[in-house]
């Protein structure tokens, strides 16, 4: 049975036996990801809330090449993905990659505490259980080259965010890290000082002290420069013509 044929169960919340994950992203799970972790009764309580702990803090041990019979790292992993959440809150025991093809590639976050390993695809958020094995020697096949130097397209999963089907955390819900980190930080219109605060102008403008409890909105408008009145321009007039006639005086004389 697909992924895409458990969607009608999405409400039942069943543990089913098996499933094919022949379109990751299609079903995603949509619960919270840490309060998942639950549903591994057989995972000890203490060893469950530290793998919880690590979950909400997004402390992943490493990120993981997912391949249609293999799943690359740093240490040898088991194949076998199990226990995959999906849509609201189902489970399916065993997960086939059977349909893959040969050059089909998803990334996963792996979180392992006393030997119980969960994956957590960034495509989906399908928590999932695995097993991992020892480090691997050093020169030893692992993830692919081109990988370790690309960003991920997804941001590391955390609990409760909203998705869309199809994308992961960060793909267009307003919740996302993403967009949380992308979203411009507003100036501030005034810092504290003392008993008073300092009104922090737009760009290319000195700082203005404010009295306290003053609003930087009850600054007074810039005073325009004084224009000349005519008087002031007749007593310049005058000046001129008294400079001109003693001069004229002293070259007679």
């Amino acid at each position: 049975m697909s992924l895409v044929a458990t969607v009608a169960l999405a409400a039942s919340g069943l543990t089913l036996p098996q499933c094919s994950w022949d379109r990751p992203g299609v079903n995603p799970f949509m619960g919270d990801l840490v309060a998942a972790v639950d549903r591994y009764q057989d995972i000890p309580a203490a060893t469950r809330a530290r793998l919880k702990a690590r979950m909400q803090a997004r402390q992943y041990d490493e990120i993981v090449d997912i391949r249609r019979d293999a799943i690359l790292g740093s240490y040898d992993y088991g194949p076998q993905i199990r226990d995959m959440h999906f849509g609201t809150g189902q489970v399916c025991r065993t997960v086939s990659r059977a349909k893959w093809k040969d050059s089909a590639l998803e990334r996963g976050l792996v979180y392992c505490e006393d030997g119980q390993c969960l994956l957590v695809p960034t495509v989906c958020r399908n928590v999932s259980r695995i097993t991992r094995g020892a480090l691997k020697a050093a020169g030893a096949p692992g993830r692919t080259t081109e990988e370790d130097t690309t960003p991920l397209v997804f941001d590391p999963p955390a609990a409760g965010m909203p998705q869309v089907e199809g994308g992961g955390a960060g793909s267009g819900d307003a919740g996302s890290f993403a967009r949380a980190a992308a979203a411009p930080t507003p100036l501030p219109t005034s810092v504290p000082l003392g008993a008073g605060s300092v009104s922090v102008p737009p760009p290319g403008l000195g700082l203005v002290l404010l009295p306290p409890g003053a609003s930087p909105s009850a600054l007074p408008d810039p005073a325009p420069a004084p224009v000349p009145e005519p008087g002031t321009w007749m007593l310049f007039g005058a000046g001129l013509l008294a400079l001109w006639g003693a001069a004229k005086r002293r070259t007679r004389n």
